[in-house]
């Protein structure tokens, strides 16, 4: 995974962002499409000449500012709805990962790294990784969960065996594979709303199945000796369990499946995911479960 798309508006939460993308390296990302997509409207603006020059020397500093961090950079600016494009082109130069901020719970608010990044997660075909963003006490933006350890030291990685969640395993390989991630914790959690009140009776054979399942799991990722990995299964609500391990546990990044364009299709894939990326303290990774022929 050697190439990524930022996406930008050049505010100050995105020149916050910037700063902190070093970590990207842990990925394996060695150059950088830093991408600004302004709308019609905007173009549009009597004042735009004006402002186009501001926006130009500021997406150069953060140019700068990423190459400095050891990136390789192309800038580009692409006229037309941000969510679309960013999306649109990730897909048509296939690109294996985007990289957005979001400003937590306003995930579904109006600036764009709040809205944006939400359109973009309910329609992205290529893993999107969510940084959180937030305002300190002296109302500077900050970002949140990364730290001088590492995104991928210890990665929290959430599954409920559903169709497609094969190719999202893939995709931990692949990052195990890169040596930078030193944990995996593989967290399942039996939902209670499905198995109460009909199916309680078999709760301890679906325990066994499905520790046995996570076992295996991570035997994969334990085979080539490059991290460790440790098995959690837990009853209740998928939302709040899942919430609940990354306020009191020690991962440094979650990453769940998510189903893109049928994104309200599957629960675990779609409602969970959203519910996460919406609420949580640490970088989340959303990969997109393919969709199987004949879906809509």
């Amino acid at each position: 995974m050697e190439r990524a798309i930022v996406a930008t508006d050049l505010s100050e939460a995105s020149d916050v962002l910037v700063e902190h993308l070093g970590f990207l390296k842990e990925f394996g990302v060695k150059s950088l499409l830093l991408l600004q997509c302004p709308d019609y409207q905007e173009i549009a603006s009597e004042i735009y000449p004006y402002v186009s020059s501001i926006q130009n020397d500021a997406i150069e500093q953060q140019q700068r500012v990423l190459e400095k961090l050891g990136f390789e950079v192309e800038i580009r600016i692409s006229i037309g709805n941000a969510k679309r494009e960013i999306n649109r082109i990730a897909e048509a130069e296939a690109f294996p990962l985007i990289v957005i901020g979001s400003q937590g719970r306003s995930l579904l608010g109006g600036a764009f790294l709040g809205g944006v990044a939400h359109e973009v997660m309910l329609n992205a075909q290529k893993p999107l990784l969510i940084v959180r963003l937030a305002l300190n006490k002296e109302r500077e933006f900050c970002v949140q969960g990364v730290s001088g350890e590492g995104v991928t030291n210890h990665i929290l990685y959430a599954t409920d065996f559903s169709q497609g969640a094969e190719a999202t395993f893939n995709y931990l390989e692949e990052l195990v594979a890169e040596g930078g991630v030193g944990k995996v914790t593989l967290f399942h959690v039996q939902d209670r709303s499905r198995i109460e009140p009909y199916l309680i009776e078999r709760l301890g054979e679906f325990n066994r199945i499905d520790t046995e399942r996570l076992e295996e799991l991570k035997g994969r990722l334990e085979a080539n000796g490059k991290c460790k990995g440790e098995v959690k299964l837990v009853y209740g609500d998928p939302h709040t369990e899942i919430i609940d391990e990354i306020y009191h546990g020690e991962a440094t990044l979650v990453m769940l499946g998510t189903q893109g364009r049928s994104f309200f299709k599957e629960l675990f894939a779609g409602s969970v995911s959203q519910f996460i990326a919406r609420r949580s303290p640490i970088p989340v990774l959303l990969v997109p479960i393919p969709i199987e022929r004949g879906e809509k």
